[in-house]
This record gives structure tokens, C-alpha cells and sequence, in this order.
């Protein structure tokens, strides 16, 4: 009996230690780290206030292993000198919240946050997919400013257009449509989020290219605007690092 509950014992502390040990992988080419239990030390001490109030409900342990495949499959679509300069750390919860407004995910510097309430939820494999490379590309804008045309990107814009108010505002207002919209290609949009500001329109491209999303190639066939702001953004990453083509992102 003393030895059945003395194998029982180890059994339950290896079960334990193979959880725990899923708290925090290394993956991709250049072994990212990713969090997927976490506390709210994750969150920057200049978003602690009343008014961002950063909130967070913790992933749920069945999702670990497939938000874990995703983002390997994300990660493998760059180089790994990129990823190290640029990406410190990603944190995955079922849900984050900003503002009282629930996010998909955001950024801090090289941080990236991300949430996964299940695929029954909307969280699909290609919108984690596409999360992840939405908010990576504002990392790399944001540190990278200087290889990106800005002002071609707004020249390939109608005329009279005007951005919104940013991607929080776009959450305020419930306009914040990921699906591809048709009836936007002539003007150069992709859909309804990449309205709310050149960022999220800069974003949206990039989620969609990035997955090689067949739908995406239709909108680059169909408008002049689309493939001129496709042009821009590869030439974008591609001052980054020159595996970054055309033919490159076609093939993914």
C-alpha cells in the first residue's frame, strides 16, 4: 500500500511538472520565448492606472497546445536575426482587456500580447495567425519608421480620405471587421478595421500576406491601390531583410 502511494505520488508530481513545464516555451527559429501563464507583471508599469486599467483572464490549459503550433508556424515565416532583434517576449491569455474594451492583442515595445478564448469563440488558428503578424508588424513600424513610405502609403489612399481614430476607437465603436471586403479593393483597404488608421490598414495587410491568404491575392488582382500599398510593404520588410520578396510571401 505505502509503495502504491509512493508511485502515486511521483506520477502526480510529474503530471505537475509537465504543466508547469508548459507555463513558458521557446519557439521558432530563434526560440522566442512565450508565456502562457502569466500575472500581471506582464503588463508595463506606465499602463497601471485607472485609465488603461490592464486586465487579463489566464489562457485555458487545452488551448496551449494549439496556440502553440500556431505561433511556431508564424515564427518560422521570419528570419531568425530579425526575431531576436525585434521580438523579446509574447504572452497568450484567453482574454485582455484595455480601457474596459476587450482586445484581440496589442503591443509594448518588443512585447507582444495576444488572446486565445477558443477556436468555438472566433479564435481560430488563422486569426491567432494572423493576430500575431498584425501586432508584429507594429513592432517593426515602429522601430523600423525609416524604411517605411509613408508617403506613398497615403498617395496610393483616395483623394478626400481620412483615417479614423485609432484602433481603440474603431473597439469603442464596434468597427473593428477583419473579414476581406470587397466592395474597399478599389480604394486600397482590405476591410473595415483598416479604416480606423494607417497602422491597423499598414497591420491588416500584413496579417493577410503573411497567412498567404488567397483571398488577399484576389484583392492584389483586382485593384491598382492594393498592390501598390503591397509594393510598399514588401519593400518595407524587405529593407529589413532581403528574404522578403513577392515571390517570398506568394509562396508561403
Amino acid at each position: 500500500m505505502i509503495k502504491n502511494r509512493y508511485i502515486l505520488f511521483i506520477l502526480l508530481l510529474v503530471i505537475v511538472q509537465a504543466v508547469k513545464s508548459q507555463d513558458v516555451l521557446f519557439l521558432g527559429p530563434a526560440e522566442t520565448k512565450v508565456v502562457f501563464q502569466a500575472d500581471g507583471k506582464i503588463f508595463p508599469c506606465k499602463w497601471k492606472n485607472k485609465r488603461i486599467n490592464p486586465e487579463f483572464l489566464p489562457l485555458e490549459d487545452q488551448e496551449v497546445l494549439r496556440t502553440k503550433l500556431v505561433l511556431q508556424t508564424s515564427l518560422d515565416k521570419y528570419p531568425p536575426a530579425l526575431l531576436k532583434r525585434n521580438l523579446k517576449v509574447i504572452y497568450v491569455a484567453k482574454s485582455i482587456f484595455f480601457y474596459g474594451l476587450e482586445y484581440g492583442g496589442t503591443y509594448f515595445k518588443r512585447k507582444i500580447y495576444l488572446a486565445n478564448n477558443g477556436a468555438e469563440n472566433g479564435y481560430t488558428d488563422a486569426y491567432l495567425e494572423g493576430s500575431f503578424h498584425h501586432e508584429f508588424s507594429s513592432v517593426l513600424l515602429k522601430r523600423h519608421t525609416r524604411f517605411f513610405d509613408n508617403d506613398s502609403w497615403q498617395a496610393a489612399n483616395p483623394l478626400d480620405f481620412v483615417y479614423g481614430n485609432g484602433g481603440r476607437e474603431a473597439l469603442r465603436m464596434n468597427a473593428t471587421g477583419l473579414d476581406l471586403d470587397s466592395v474597399l479593393y478599389t480604394d486600397g483597404f482590405l476591410n473595415e478595421y483598416s479604416l480606423a488608421s494607417l497602422e491597423e490598414d499598414f497591420n491588416c495587410y500584413a496579417e493577410y500576406i503573411f497567412r498567404n491568404d488567397p483571398g488577399f491575392w484576389q484583392a492584389w488582382e483586382s485593384s491598382e491601390a492594393v498592390r501598390r500599398k503591397t509594393e510598399i510593404l514588401v519593400s518595407f520588410y524587405n529593407r529589413m531583410d532581403p528574404v522578403f520578396t513577392l515571390e517570398f510571401f506568394r509562396s508561403l
